[in-house]
């Protein structure tokens, strides 16, 4: 806690007709479950991540990959191949290029890793998101509550891993095809591969796991979906609570799976729709 600042004793009620709960995939679950809202079919903190795979590649040439729009390439060829009950699929995108990002998301430490970001303009980085929440291969996460916070458990299944074993295949044959001298798919242990054959070969063999693979994550969603059957939904498809009465949720909470692709749009879309349709609902019954 900052010096100086000390918690009171004051406590606040606020009295509205209407209550709007936005505080993400993680807090609105949290908030809920902290005030005892009822959950009688267990739906509260399911949780979707998009957990992602990255492949980094060097180039000749200045890639500059800071520079320019943060992301302006995709491609949605692997998302669905299977259906949505086959194999995981997962949605490839060009990463920006930040020196943070980057440090903190490739591997090794010491000269290698200062080696790696002294060819930092150079390099460009491919990332795989993985489409979770759709079969049993992808269950997801859970959020609970601890005794003074809240953790999210979000367990990696052996589908999981053979997707990202597919992910770094397709991540470094799109890399070579570019042009990139060599890759490296983000995996404890490995050096760059100088060409396509060597790749293939060795991701193969790859003994993908936690903590030896990086994996991450920027799109949280999910923890209060949306629907219109009770079993399976805690707020209707307007976002409004099926147990409290002047109570509505409008964030990416909503979503019952993960989207397969970046949810902000999505989330702009429904809020814009339902805050409407909420704002006209509340004013013709005053």
């Amino acid at each position: 806690m900052t010096e100086g600042f000390k918690p009171t004793e004051l406590t606040i009620t606020f009295s509205a007709k209407h209550y709007i709960l936005s505080a993400g995939a993680i807090h609105t679950p949290t908030i809920l479950m902290r005030s005892n809202t009822p959950d009688p079919h267990k739906q509260l903190g399911k949780t979707f991540l998009h957990p992602s795979l990255l492949s980094g590649a060097m180039f000749s040439e200045q890639i500059n990959g800071h520079s320019g729009a943060p992301q302006s390439i995709y491609s949605d060829e692997f998302v669905w191949q299977d259906g949505a009950a086959g194999e995981l699929g997962y949605k490839l995108e060009v990463a920006p290029v930040h020196p943070v990002l980057i440090a903190s998301k490739t591997i090794g430490y010491g000269v290698s890793h200062a080696q790696l970001m002294a060819n930092f303009n150079q390099m460009q980085v491919t990332i795989a998101l993985i489409r979770d929440g759709f079969n049993e291969q992808s269950p997801g996460g859970q959020v609970r509550l601890t005794d003074d916070s809240f953790a999210l458990d979000y367990p990696l299944t052996e589908g999981f891993w053979r997707g990202a074993k597919r992910a770094f295949l397709s991540m470094a044959e799109l890399q070579f095809a570019a042009g990139a001298k060599k890759v490296l798919p983000m995996h404890d242990g490995l050096n760059f591969f100088d060409s396509w054959n060597d790749a293939k070969q060795g991701i193969n063999q790859l003994d993908l796991g936690l903590i030896k693979t990086i994996v991450a994550s920027a799109h949280v969603m999910g923890g209060c979906a949306m629907g219109e059957d009770k079993t399976q939904a805690m707020v209707d498809s307007y976002g409004h609570s099926h147990y409290l009465e002047n109570l509505s949720v409008m964030d990416g909470s909503v979503f019952p799976t993960s989207l397969g692709a970046n949810p902000q749009l999505s989330i702009y879309g429904i809020v814009a729709r339902n805050a409407t349709a909420l704002a006209q609902k509340l004013t013709q019954s005053s």
